[in-house]
C-alpha cells in the first residue's frame, strides 16, 4: 500500500492511499498511463469526499466503489454512446465530469457571491483544458512554440520508457502536483473575485485616465472588462511597488495581451536613474522598461506625474 498525504482547498489534513486490493477501495480508477483527466478529477473527488482509498485497474468489478475514468459509468467519457459537450464544442472528459457534478458542493465552502458564475471560470481556467487535451481536440490556432500546458506537466511525472519507478508512486506524485494547482488557482481566482470590488471603486473614483490602487492586486482584466464607462479611459495604474516605491504600469489594449493603449515616451525605452531623470524632468524616476509599459520611482507624487506626462506626450 502506497499513501500521500496533502491538504485540500480548506486546509484539511487528508491522505490519499493506492489500495493492492480492490475489495479495500472506495475509489476505482484505470492503472496503466495516467493523464491529467483522472489526476486531476481525483483531487476534486477528495475535497468532495475527503480522504481516499484508490484501486488502479482496467477489470473492475467491485460495485460499491467509485468508479472513474473506467468502467463506462457516469464519470467515464470513453462508452461509445457518451457525447456530453459544452456549448463551446469542448467534450467532456472524467474531469469535466466530476467537476460539473460536485463544483458546486466544493465552491459553496468559500462563501463566493455568484457562486454559479465561479464554478464556470474554474471550468473555464482550469478544468476545460484538461479535457480538450483528454479528448485529443486541438486548440484552435496552434502556437509556434511548445505550450506547456497542465495536462503535459501532469503527463511528465509519468515514468519514461527506459526507467523503472513504481508506476503508483508516480501517479500518486502526479496527485500532489495537481492538488498544488488546484488549491493554488482557486484561491488566487477569489482573491481576484475579491480584488475586483476594490478597483471597480478606484475605477469610479480614478480621474484623468489614471487608476490608483493603495497597494498592488489584479486589475488589468477588472478594467478591460468593467462596465464603468470611466474604465475605457484609463491608460496606467499606479501602486506601491513590493521592491519600494511605485509602479506605473500601462493598460494592456486586450485581455492576455502585450500591447498597451499608450505605452511611455520613446525617448524613455530602457533607461535609468540619472540618465532618464535628466530626460523625463521626474526627480525619483529610476527605470523605464524598453518595451515602455512600466515605470518605477520613488514617491506616489511622481508615480502620477509620470502618468501624466505620458499621456500628454
Amino acid at each position: 500500500m502506497k499513501k500521500i498525504a496533502l491538504k485540500d482547498l480548506f486546509g484539511n489534513k487528508l491522505e490519499i492511499k493506492i489500495v493492492d486490493k480492490e475489495k479495500d477501495a472506495d475509489f476505482i480508477t484505470h492503472n496503466g498511463t495516467f493523464h491529467a483527466d483522472e489526476v486531476m478529477a481525483s483531487v476534486i473527488l477528495l475535497n468532495k469526499f475527503g480522504s481516499m482509498k484508490i484501486y488502479r485497474t482496467n477489470k473492475a468489478t467491485n460495485k460499491d466503489a467509485f468508479f472513474y475514468d473506467v468502467g463506462f459509468g457516469e464519470f467515464d467519457h470513453h462508452g461509445i454512446d457518451f457525447d456530453e459537450i459544452r456549448d463551446n464544442g469542448i467534450k467532456y472528459a472524467t474531469c469535466g465530469l466530476v467537476w460539473k457534478k460536485f463544483g458546486n458542493d466544493i465552491i459553496d465552502k468559500l462563501k463566493v457571491e455568484n457562486k454559479e458564475n465561479f464554478v464556470q471560470m474554474v471550468d473555464k481556467n482550469l478544468i476545460m483544458d484538461i479535457d480538450r487535451d483528454d479528448n485529443g481536440q486541438s486548440l484552435k490556432s496552434e502556437p509556434e512554440v511548445k505550450l506547456q500546458t497542465i495536462p503535459s506537466l501532469i503527463g511528465c511525472f509519468n515514468p519514461s520508457w527506459n526507467e523503472k519507478k513504481d508506476e503508483n508512486e508516480c501517479f500518486l506524485n502526479a496527485v500532489n502536483f495537481a492538488n498544488v494547482i488546484f488549491n493554488n488557482m482557486i484561491k488566487k481566482m477569489v482573491a481576484k473575485e475579491d480584488a475586483k470590488k476594490i478597483v471597480e471603486k478606484k475605477i469610479d473614483e480614478s480621474t484623468s485616465g489614471i487608476l490608483i490602487l493603495d497597494f498592488y492586486m489584479p486589475w488589468k482584466d477588472i478594467v478591460l472588462t468593467s462596465n464603468n464607462p470611466k474604465a475605457s479611459d484609463i491608460l496606467y495604474a499606479i501602486f506601491p511597488s513590493k521592491r519600494g516605491g511605485y509602479s506605473v504600469v500601462a493598460t494592456p489594449t486586450s485581455i492576455n495581451s502585450f500591447d498597451v493603449k499608450k505605452p511611455f515616451p520613446e525617448a524613455w525605452a530602457g533607461k535609468e536613474n540619472q540618465e532618464l531623470q535628466d530626460i523625463s524632468g521626474v526627480k525619483s524616476i529610476t527605470f523605464c522598461h524598453k518595451n515602455l509599459f512600466i515605470c518605477a520611482c520613488g514617491t506616489l507624487e511622481d508615480a502620477v506625474k509620470i502618468a501624466k506626462i505620458a499621456i500628454e506626450s
